[in-house]
């Protein structure tokens, strides 16, 4: 039998698999100071600042859009600009998608998404393409998401720098597939049991659950305005009713 400093020996002689921070170096996040460090040390914010309108409008529908089909889910996590850390220990192997997507994860409070404490990646991440980042976002996050497990990634393309405003792929044995559209310029994800289309001006997200589409927040805070407003009126229209009545009644009884 094989002596325990040999076997160690030999254990140490073996190569050891290439971590995925250093195949992916290109595609790791690039903070920009001052950062933000929780209590183990690890970063979880910088000073971002805003890409573009367009970009945080797309960005910010479709957030609040998943938000809304997994209501009824409160074991699911979405989240926009959340670092996610996927080595123990090596604070540098970080990447911050734009929207992030855990089913199962749990909605409490975090500061990153550390794959080593969360036991699974994420269901499903969108970047929006910037003018600084969109080749990475486009040419090399791709593979890093894939070998990450993260099983569809969407690009959402304001700028016109691709062909289609909308590109989606699903994870498939290991591989990234295109997803192909169901309809011209709709796509349909998964994940969200949802369809999805953009044409650069307006995206929509629609659910395949009703056939609805999911309308824009500032379109939400409008409807209820003006059911509130509507509320109001009645409810003084009713009370002008009831005193109106009490007047004739009072006239009545003279």
């Amino acid at each position: 039998m094989q002596d325990i400093p040999a076997r160690a020996a030999e254990a140490r002689r073996r190569p050891r698999p290439v971590p995925l921070s250093k195949i992916h170096a290109e595609a790791l996040w690039r903070p920009r100071p001052p950062v933000g460090y929780d209590d183990d040390g690890y970063p979880f914010e910088d000073q971002t600042l805003s890409e573009s309108t367009a970009h945080d409008d797309v960005l910010n529908y479709f957030r609040n859009a998943a938000f809304a089909l997994l209501a009824d889910r409160p074991d699911a996590m979405v989240q926009q600009n959340l670092l996610i850390l996927f080595e123990e220990g090596n604070r540098a192997a970080a990447v911050e998608p734009d929207v992030t997507i855990a089913l199962g994860a749990g909605r409490h409070p975090r500061n990153s998404y550390k794959l080593w404490v969360e036991g699974q990646p994420p269901d499903l991440v969108v970047e929006g393409l910037s003018e600084k980042t969109w080749r990475r976002d486009v040419d090399i996050k791709p593979a890093l998401y894939r070998d990450l497990g993260v099983h569809e990634y969407w690009q959402v393309d304001p700028l016109g720098r691709l062909r289609d405003p909308l590109t989606g792929y699903r994870l498939r044995r290991g591989v990234y597939e295109r997803v192909a559209p169901a309809r011209p310029g709709v796509y349909r994800s998964d994940v969200l049991d949802a369809e999805i289309s953009y044409d650069r001006i307006e995206m929509a997200i629609v659910d395949l659950r009703t056939g609805e589409r999911i309308p824009p927040l500032h379109d939400v805070l409008r409807q209820r305005d003006d059911a509130l407003r509507q509320r109001r009126e009645e409810r003084k229209a009713h009370e002008a009713a009831l005193a109106r009545i009490a007047e004739l009644e009072a006239r009545l009884k003279r």
